[in-house]
């Protein structure tokens, strides 16, 4: 009864595709297949003038237990002018842990700026038996795909870089989830117009050893394999980065994650895996975090440090959260506050860094998506065992981290601190005091100066209708809003505090920057 227990309530939170083949002895989860997961999936988002030929890709793990042969793959693609069917033949059998392919479909003669319907149907055989199925074989779960075809994507200027900072791959894979490979996730984030992304897995998933997740390697097979192919898919023009989701405690010795980036030494942390019964004390504190990592060239964030924790994983997986005491112990400076693109938790979010901001932190937002694969639809373990459920919550580069650099540098970018975060319109701003502008990040001593503002939109997310500036204040703990904001506004500063922008646009884009801090010494 014990492991029974323990298996079901010591599973982590559940972001990615789900693993359906995990069971106990005398207990079979009811979405158990004798199959192989096989799912497919689209980007939310193409970009003609990278490319015209939307990017399915196609899953197939675990079929080393139950080897399949993969018959045909039909994909159908509905649009305003007509549908658009292709069959691909395979007739190839899979026996191996995990298969991936991309399956491309021409759209030149699709006009852009529309929504894309897309299904993909699948016909396996198995010991002569047939199946088929649309979008992939979970059970319980409908999977409907939409993809937006835009004709030249995200309206960033030149030397802005969007990318997704917090991802999983494959190489994440356990009892309940796992993720995609960093190839076929490098082809579609550059469909969708992305920059960059971060490879990080968990630090309790990278020292597993390769064919059981339930035993640790001391080689760190894992581990070694993802830097490999994190390094060989890194290139100028699109950076991939590998680093870790590190489980590592804070001061009340609850586990906490840390997403280190850049760091060519792994670091343990397999608090909150849920491997061994009643072992969940942190491996790791972040008061040692200096210790631990000490490169200026690797990259510290605190991953979703205000996500609410579910009981069960607090008494069970020691699950905490960040706090004020760790942040100053940590020396942390980039917070991965937005998680997800749920607005009203995107809401949530902003007002606890705004709190933390009038306390006199000078801490740099990042947002990510958590995605481990998932670049159309969530599909997650809801209750473990018994059932399955689909999201659009937490999206590969649905909500994108954006920085400002001479090139496409995203540790040096981002440690330059000219960031702004939202789900694709564009808002930049600086303060110009006599002839100096000073940018997002920068620090301006002085009791008043200019503000100027650039501001970009795209048919995918409509005309700019809200856009506001915040005057935060530190003597009087207080911030300002101001709804009526023109280029070359004089503005007058507190003494000590800062400034951020927001924007809204009329088909639900937001975009939100990082502060100009103040430190005013006149009197």
């Amino acid at each position: 009864m014990n492991t029974i227990l323990k298996d079901i309530n010591l599973l982590p939170v559940i972001f990615g595709y789900a693993e359906i083949h995990y069971r106990l002895k005398y207990l079979k989860p009811r979405y158990y297949r004798k199959l192989p997961e096989i799912i497919a999936d689209v980007p939310s988002r193409i970009v003609k003038k990278i490319t015209n030929k939307i990017p399915v890709l196609i899953i197939v793990k675990d079929a080393d237990l139950f080897p399949i042969i993969l018959e045909n793959v039909f994909v159908e693609i509905l649009t305003a002018e007509k549908e658009i069917r292709k069959n691909f033949a395979f007739g190839k059998k899979i026996a191996v842990a995990y298969y991936s392919q991309i399956l491309e479909i021409d759209l030149k003669d699709i006009s852009t700026e529309q929504v894309l319907s897309v299904k993909v149907n699948f016909e396996i055989s198995e010991h002569g038996k047939k199946y088929t199925f649309t979008n992939d074989n979970y059970y319980g779960i409908k999977s409907d795909f939409r993809c937006y075809y835009s004709e030249n994507g995200l309206p960033y200027p030149q030397n802005w870089f969007a990318g997704e900072p917090h991802f999983h791959s494959n190489f994440t894979a356990d009892q309940v989830e796992f993720g995609s490979d960093i190839v076929a996730t490098k082809k579609l984030a550059k469909a969708m117009g992305l920059k960059w992304f971060f490879v990080t897995d968990h630090s309790y998933d990278l020292d597993d050893a390769e064919t059981n997740y339930l035993k640790n390697d001391k080689n760190l097979p894992k581990w070694e394999k993802m830097l490999a192919e994190a390094k060989q898919s890194d290139e100028e023009d699109f950076r991939v980065l590998a680093g870790e989701e590190v489980s590592i405690g804070n001061d009340k010795k609850k586990n906490v994650h840390l997403l280190i980036v850049n760091q060519p030494e792994f670091i343990f942390g397999d608090g909150d895996s849920a491997e061994k019964w009643f072992h969940n004390k942190p491996h790791n504190y972040l008061a040692q975090l200096s210790e631990i990592v000490g490169n200026s060239g690797v990259l510290t964030i605190a991953a979703h440090p205000q996500e609410k924790v579910p009981f069960l994983q607090k008494i069970l997986l020691r699950r905490g959260n960040w706090s004020e005491i760790d942040y100053r112990r940590s020396g942390i400076r980039f917070l991965q506050i937005v998680n997800n693109s749920e607005m009203s938790e995107i809401t949530k979010a902003i007002i606890y860094w705004k709190n933390l901001l009038l306390k006199g932190y000078k801490f740099f937002i990042l947002a990510g998506n958590d995605a481990h694969g998932n670049f159309n639809v969530m599909r997650q373990i809801k209750i473990p065992f018994w059932k399955l459920f689909t999201s659009h919550k937490q999206i590969f580069g649905k909500f994108q981290t954006v920085f400002h650099f001479p090139q496409n540098d995203p540790i040096n970018g981002l440690q330059n601190g000219e960031i702004i975060i939202g789900n694709g319109p564009f808002l930049n701003f600086g303060i110009k005091i006599k002839e100096t502008v000073f940018p997002i990040g920068s620090t301006v001593n002085g009791e008043s100066g200019k503000l100027f503002f650039e501001t970009e939109t795209t048919p995918e997310f409509g005309e700019i209708r809200k856009m506001d500036l915040f005057v935060g204040d530190y003597r009087n703990k207080t911030e300002k809003q101001i709804s009526q904001v023109v280029n070359g506004m004089e503005l007058t500063f507190p003494r000590n505090g800062y400034l951020r922008m927001s924007l809204e646009t009329s088909r639900n884009g937001v975009v939100f920057t990082n502060p100009i801090w103040i430190e005013n010494s006149i009197k």
